[in-house]
């Protein structure tokens, strides 16, 4: 255990010194969201613009996050040889995957959280309570975009898994509705992505709507999914070194 803690600190500080995760993660969703959201008059389904690109930006930073954390990360290091040496110590199995979804939701955080302040500042006015509840449905969501990152780093080449990342990346962020509203037949495929649905809950919790029941479950799933994917690939990954 003490393993195990020890190499999380040391990922999640690596994590936040890492300048092109914390652009893509905080910078980059923030500057969207001042561009096309921060001064926005319009509405979009009965919901304020400025509103809307709040979550929806907060929700990119956070796919960004727990997505992009990991993948390149753990490809280069069984590149390198990193994690067979890991494995010569006395850290238990699995510690190495622990720290790293403990690495992703720590960089996830700031992600969130400075969409948000940026969003208050410029009037976005919610209760605290409202705050807390969308900021925990972005956090606990973006595991699933977790157990994506960590698949894709063990089951994808060193050589591809960029491009891979980024094309899962803006692929899901583009149907989820992160840029702009999805709808008709693209819509009603877009309800069955997480990127969608965990967008979607933020959403209806900050506009007071019941959490529908139906995208909690698809998200839910979705976890349950990417998390036995990250398992098998991993387990693949470990035989391969």
């Amino acid at each position: 255990m003490s393993g195990t803690i020890a190499l999380s600190r040391l990922e999640v500080r690596r994590a936040l010194r890492n300048r092109r995760t914390m652009f893509f993660a905080i910078l980059y969703p923030t500057l969207l969201f001042l561009a096309i959201g921060g001064s926005a008059k319009f509405t979009i389904d009965g919901i304020s613009g400025k509103t809307y690109y709040l979550i929806a930006m907060a929700s990119f930073g956070a796919l960004g996050a727990s997505l992009t954390t990991n993948a390149n990360k753990i490809a280069l290091e069984r590149k390198e040889g990193w994690t067979r040496q890991l494995r010569l110590t006395s850290l238990p199995g699995g510690g190495y995957v622990t720290s790293k979804v403990i690495a992703a939701m720590a960089t996830t955080v700031p992600a969130i959280v400075v969409v948000f302040a940026v969003g208050a500042s410029t009037g976005v006015h919610l209760s605290i309570a409202l705050w807390v509840k969308a900021f925990l449905i972005l956090w606990i969501g973006s595991l699933t975009f977790t157990a994506l990152g960590i698949a894709i780093g063990y089951g994808v080449p060193y050589d591809s898994v960029q491009i891979v990342s980024i094309i899962v990346y803006i692929g899901l962020s583009f149907i989820g509705g992160q840029f702009f509203v999805i709808d008709g037949f693209a819509g009603k495929i877009a309800k069955y992505t997480p990127s969608y649905q965990v967008r979607q809950l933020a959403l209806d919790v900050v506009t007071k709507q019941s959490l529908s029941t139906e995208g909690l479950i698809i998200l839910a799933a979705w976890l349950i999914g990417a998390g036995a994917l990250a398992a098998a690939m991993y387990r693949r990954g470990v035989s391969a070194d």
